[in-house]
């Protein structure tokens, strides 16, 4: 189906940073997203985002849940299955399930990222040059990279695959402009691809209007061991009206433990009214404080910057709270910082233009 002659598009990803940072580049061109957690959202739009949560499950129980999710999402004109651009989670199996239950003819399979030091060269997946299982993503004790070679990821139950390499984003934007019947694909990739698609499909040329400002104090939890999110956290901890909950920098012994402690204690001190934005690193630090929340769909507004989105959500008391989550490996050093003074440099102009 289409909305006034625009592609409506489905997105499916395995945690919530993906779901939301697939439909950013959409939502940054103008077209309004929505996304659900575990199911699809009550309120339509013409961008629906899926977080099927199945990255911490067993790879049977994601082959299902994905299986589900992208049978639901098949009436949509276009459908992207997203992938972590370090090839983290059930690769095998969520594409295996998404391509049988999706209906489309072929798999496209680019999960570059550029912008983020994330390429694929002669089919081999690199961050800053190097293959990814070779990384400290090969080494995460909880989803590790086990593979760099992407053919290594399809079986043949697939069938007709294309793999795209990509060392820029322009290369990924004009492979992706030339392949033909853009709805008989299963589109698979990560935020790279999800720019490309909508530079080809999203016919609103027109930015994102949505000026998005903090009036009261940000809550900043850092869920990931990454050693990039922790600078981030050091450049924004002497900030006063920013509260900073943060895991070790060094890995815990038990790091589900450490996440669901922050989870808790942030969920807890977001229903002090005094707080309008939480911002996490890390897609189950933000599912652990949404669950605290109860809150199980969210519109995206705009982003900070690429695989850095902004949304909002209602609160039980009918508040709305402002939502950013990022990867703990994307950006560099001053992401957070400068993501915070433009939330508070947007509030100075609106109160400037109510004056």
């Amino acid at each position: 189906m289409r909305t006034n002659r625009q592609y409506t598009i489905g997105i499916l990803a395995d945690d919530l940073t993906s779901a939301a940072d697939g439909a950013g580049p959409f939502v940054e061109r103008g077209l309004r997203a929505v996304v659900g957690r575990g199911r699809l959202p009550k309120e339509g739009a013409t961008i629906v985002a899926v977080d099927s949560g199945s990255r911490s499950v067993a790879a049977t129980q994601a082959a299902e849940r994905v299986a589900e999710l992208a049978a639901q999402l098949a009436s949509s004109d276009i459908l992207f299955k997203t992938v972590d651009s370090t090839l983290r989670g059930h690769v095998t199996a969520e594409l295996e399930a998404a391509f049988k239950a999706s209906g489309r003819k072929m798999l496209v399979f680019a999960p570059a990222f550029p912008a983020a030091g994330r390429t694929t060269v002669r089919g081999v997946q690199l961050v800053d040059g190097v293959p990814v299982a070779e990384t400290a993503y090969g080494r995460d004790p909880v989803h590790p990279a086990r593979h760099s070679r992407l053919v290594d990821f399809v079986t043949d139950t697939v069938g007709n695959v294309v793999i795209l390499d990509a060392a820029t984003q322009d290369d990924l934007d004009t492979q992706i402009a030339a392949l033909p019947e853009p709805q008989s694909i299963l589109w698979v990739g990560s935020p790279g691809m999800a720019v490309a698609l909508a530079k080809r499909l999203a016919t609103v040329a027109a930015g994102s209007n949505a000026i998005v400002a903090a009036h009261g104090d940000i809550l900043v939890a850092i869920g990931s061991a990454n050693p990039l999110s922790h600078r981030q956290a050091n450049q924004i901890a002497a900030d006063a009206r920013v509260t900073l909950l943060r895991a070790p920098a060094q890995r815990a012994d038990d790091p589900t433990s450490v996440l669901h402690d922050i989870a808790r204690d942030a969920a807890g001190r977001l229903r002090d009214k005094r707080f309008d934005v939480v911002i996490a690193t890390g897609g189950d630090t933000m599912e652990a404080i949404l669950d605290g929340l109860n809150i199980r769909a969210f519109d995206i507004l705009r982003e900070f910057e690429p695989g850095f989105p902004l949304g909002r959500a209602l609160l039980g008391d009918g508040r709305e709270l402002l939502i950013a989550m990022k990867a703990g490996g994307f950006g560099d050093d001053d992401t957070l910082r400068r993501a915070i003074a433009q939330l508070r440099q947007n509030t100075i102009v609106r109160e400037q233009a109510l004056s």
